[in-house]
Parts: C-alpha cells; structure tokens; sequence
C-alpha cells in the first residue's frame, strides 16, 4: 500500500478527511497523509469518540502491516512519536484504555521506537 491508496482507505474511516486531501500539498507523500490521519485521530482522542478511535487505531495498523516503507516510516515518525502529545490531555484511565485499544503489530513498533528512543537518550 502506498500513500495514495492510504489516503483512499483513511477516507473510508474518516470521511472528513476527504475535505482537507483536497489540498494538493497534503497528498504528496506518506508524512503529509500520516499527519492529517493523526491529526484526526487527536480530534477523536479529545472527543472519547471510542468507537470511531479503534477503527482508526485498526486501519493505521493495517496501513504499518500492509504500507510501502515510506508509509510504514511516516507511521513510526508521525504517529507514534505523536503519541504521548496526543493522549496527554487524557486521565490515567482513559489513556490506558486508548493503549490496550491498538492493535498488537502496531504496539511492537511503538514499543520498539520507544527503546530505541531510549537507547539513543542513554547513549548521549
């Protein structure tokens, strides 16, 4: 999967996306498609809409399972580095909730992003 058919199935979740693609400059790579995904994935997290979140967390660990490199490296560098900021906001328990909600591939690469994250904060 590339970003363009990303970008297709995101609007199929999402369909207040279809909006803000229409902006030539957020479809040009992965990074900018990522972003505006994530970006609506923060407006769910704020609004407890818990049953359009999981589907989201759902179609962007589809998208990290079955996207090219460039979408799987936009994954890793936009929404999981995104997502400490966007459950900030969020109680304990909330918060908790959105993490047991993503699925288990997806889980791994932000487990693995986080060590080496860590890693590299050590190694300094």
């Amino acid at each position: 999967m590339n970003h363009t058919e990303a970008m297709q199935e995101i609007v199929k979740v999402v369909p207040e996306t279809e909006e803000e693609f229409k902006d030539t400059f957020r479809t040009r790579n992965s990074f900018m498609v990522i972003n505006v995904f994530t970006k609506q994935i923060r407006k769910l997290i704020r609004k407890k809409d818990q049953k359009v979140l999981v589907t989201c967390l759902n179609k962007m660990d589809e998208m990290y399972k079955k996207g090219d490199q460039a979408l799987r490296n936009a994954i890793e560098s936009v929404f999981i580095y995104s997502l400490d900021s966007l459950t900030f906001p969020c109680d304990k328990a909330y918060k908790n909730l959105i993490f047991e909600k993503i699925p288990l591939p997806l889980k791994n690469a932000i487990c693995i992003r986080y060590i080496n994250q860590e890693f590299k904060i050590i190694s300094i």
